[in-house]
């Protein structure tokens, strides 16, 4: 009995030690299958680039006031709350609405606008890269204020797209290299609310014409990876695009454009994928609201921040992970106009829609489609 045990025993010892070794080789195996699965999700997330893009930026009198102290404006209160969701993409744009022509002219709000410096100073320190300037309210203080807006933009190293100081500058392509994708950038708006583009300054500002957009598309489309459009659009207030913005969005798409980031309408508008002529596929932001204004009427306190990834993998580009988080302008300290993400915002957005209606709303196009 006593050598049977002694058998088993040995036995054991004997399988114990295949089951251990067995067990290390697959531990090992394991290892090393987590360590290439992380290697290669690293190497996916070098090779993929998240651009963010915001909607306006329409400083109106009861904003810019509220945050001025002996002369001097500070938005960075206003801003402290979605500084994160600006910073986290790779790339930031927004659309800069009321012109920054500084104090040296005279603030003004409605219906022509000048705002002051600062704001295109803390929206650089709070994360965004470039200011679409092609919109209705470009030309609202004359040449004086786009010049002195962009001196500023080039002292400070803010990219800009869709207002020019000469012609050069308007022929000079907006392509931004990050993390080895070339993105090209244009912006075009519907028009100048009734002002007259001066005759010797014809490059100040693109308007929406269909056979310069073409034109300006395929030329970018030649040196970059990427094209995105800013189209300033639609009609004000609706929540839906109309049937110009759909007709212009099949247009950039068959154009092969990549992403139409659209401006105006001061209310969220809808994404969707828009198929081109040729199988491709264009993701269109109709409208991202209002990023940072005073506006109050019904869902004009809401925006969009959007985000999508490109996805480079040799020649081959894909753009994958539409996304939106929603922002609101509440009354913050001392009755600030405060932008936050909806989630922290204070009271209910005007108009009484919740975060996820606005997500059922916004989504809405894209999940049909799937």
């Amino acid at each position: 009995m006593r050598k049977f045990y002694a058998g088993i025993t040995v036995g054991f010892i004997v399988l114990s030690g295949c089951s251990t070794g067995e067990e290390s080789a697959q531990e090992n195996e394991n290892s090393e299958t987590q360590k290439e699965t992380e290697r290669q999700e690293q190497k996916q997330e070098d090779e993929s680039v998240t651009v963010g893009a915001a909607g306006d930026v329409l400083l109106h009198g009861r904003v810019y006031k509220r945050m001025e102290e002996d002369g001097e404006y500070d938005f960075t209160p206003a801003l402290k709350a979605v500084t994160p969701m600006l910073k986290e993409p790779d790339y930031m744009i927004v659309n800069q609405e009321s012109i920054p022509g500084g104090e040296e002219l005279g603030l003004s709000a409605y219906p022509s606008f000048n705002s002051p410096y600062a704001i295109v100073d803390d929206l650089q320190d709070a994360g965004v890269d470039m200011l679409s300037g092609a919109n209705n309210h470009t030309l609202d203080r004359g040449m004086e204020a786009v010049n002195n807006a962009i001196n500023h933009y080039e002292q400070i190293g803010m990219d800009y797209v869709g207002v020019y100081k000469d012609e050069e500058d308007a022929e000079r392509k907006r392509i931004v290299n990050v993390k080895d994708v070339d993105i090209g950038f244009l912006s075009y708006t519907y028009g100048l609310n009734g002002i007259s583009i001066p005759e010797e300054h014809d490059y100040v500002v693109q308007k929406i014409d269909k056979e310069q957009i073409q034109e300006d598309v395929e030329a970018m489309r030649d040196e970059s990876d990427v094209v995105v459009v800013n189209m300033h659009w639609g009609s004000e207030y609706e929540r839906l695009p109309n049937e110009e913005q759909k007709e212009l969005a099949q247009f950039l798409a068959d154009l092969e454009v990549d992403v139409v980031l659209g401006h105006h309408p001061h209310v969220l508008q809808p994404m969707e994928w828009v198929e081109g002529e040729e199988g491709n596929e264009t993701l269109v932001y109709y409208s991202l609201g209002n990023f940072y204004s005073g506006q109050d009427t019904d869902y004009t306190d809401t925006g969009g921040i959007a985000t999508f990834d490109i996805e480079k993998d040799g020649e081959k580009i894909n753009i994958t992970n539409p996304n939106v988080d929603f922002t609101q302008v509440v009354p913050g300290p001392e009755d600030q106009y405060t932008v936050k993400p909806m989630a922290e915002a204070e009271h209910p957005a005007e108009g009484g829609e919740t975060e996820q209606e606005l997500h059922e709303h916004v989504y809405q196009w894209m999940e049909e489609a799937e």
